[in-house]
């Protein structure tokens, strides 16, 4: 859906919750309407004054529809100082790290001025908090915290501004889930297992498939022959989505309701590649070393 088809839930001020109005997603982000207040605000160096300030600004819920049902999309925070006791990133800095990802929509600056803001398209908005988990998760492999408070799906923006705000309306759902994990480990009982001098190799070889897939919302339901057959996530009942043939060690989907390509095998390393390293092979093969299979 284009984001000026999006209609979501914006407020004169954030105390006037109850009265939602509606208004285009695109407009939003893009609006030059609240320039004077923004630049004032950032040229205000003294915090309560600021924030005074802001808190004159309308509001809205990015998450949110104008019908309370999810748009889609979640907004993260990002500060641009005191990341972790290493970095400190400039605005300016942040702004273009995060606008290289792949999954983001929309990157600015906060109405502040001293840090950005995201928006990124979730891939199943029954998940929100796990998304917002493994964004945590991703984003601190490169040194960048989120707010904590951003998890809610009503979170409240302020208006903001930004002359050349980074804008991708086709950016890729984010697909990534957190749920309490089991490090992806050497299946032990594999007739054929061993070592190589490949990382990638080793986890093709070796690796617990099914762990990984389970870390990540995947249900497994039955065992036949030498395939194990499983339940994508947010699907219910007796349902299969995918087999795993444990001779070959391959991975393929039915579905069209998944990050993966339908009736595409793919092998351990590939899945742990999509699944946890947002496709990045060389962070794929770092982790992999991490976790002893090399």
């Amino acid at each position: 859906m284009e984001l000026k088809n999006i209609q979501i839930c914006c407020f004169r001020n954030k105390e006037s919750q109850y009265r939602p109005e509606p208004i285009s997603l695109y407009d939003w982000l893009t609006t030059d309407k609240f320039k004077q207040q923004i630049e004032l605000i950032r040229a205000t160096t003294d915090k309560a004054t600021r924030d005074d300030l802001k808190a004159q600004l309308p509001c809205a819920m990015p998450s949110l529809l104008i019908d309370r049902s999810h748009s889609g999309f979640i907004a993260i925070d990002v500060d641009g100082v005191n990341h972790n006791e290493n970095l400190n990133y400039t605005p300016a800095q942040l702004k273009q790290k995060i606008s290289n990802i792949a999954n983001v929509t929309y990157c600015g600056y906060s109405a502040s001025g001293l840090g950005v803001w995201a928006l990124i398209p979730l891939f199943d908005t029954t998940r929100h908090l796990e998304h917002f988990r493994a964004l945590q998760e991703v984003f601190q492999r490169i040194d960048i915290t989120i707010d904590e408070s951003c998890s809610n799906v009503n979170r409240l923006r302020f208006a903001s501004y930004d002359a050349e705000p980074y804008i991708n309306p086709n950016a890729k759902p984010f697909s990534l889930i957190l749920v309490e994990k089991r490090q992806p480990k050497a299946n032990l009982n594999y007739k054929h297992f061993k070592n190589t001098d490949n990382v990638f190799e080793n986890f093709n070889l070796n690796g617990d498939v099914i762990d990984l897939l389970k870390n990540h919302g995947w249900k497994e339901k039955y065992t036949k022959g030498d395939r194990i057959y499983l339940q994508r996530p947010g699907k219910e009942g007796k349902g299969i989505s995918a087999n795993l043939n444990t001779e070959k060690r391959l991975f393929t989907t039915w579905s069209s309701s998944t990050q993966f390509e339908a009736r595409k095998a793919y092998n351990a390393s590939q899945l742990f590649n999509l699944l946890e390293c947002v496709e990045d092979w060389k962070e794929t093969g770092k982790r992999l070393k991490e976790l002893n299979f090399l």
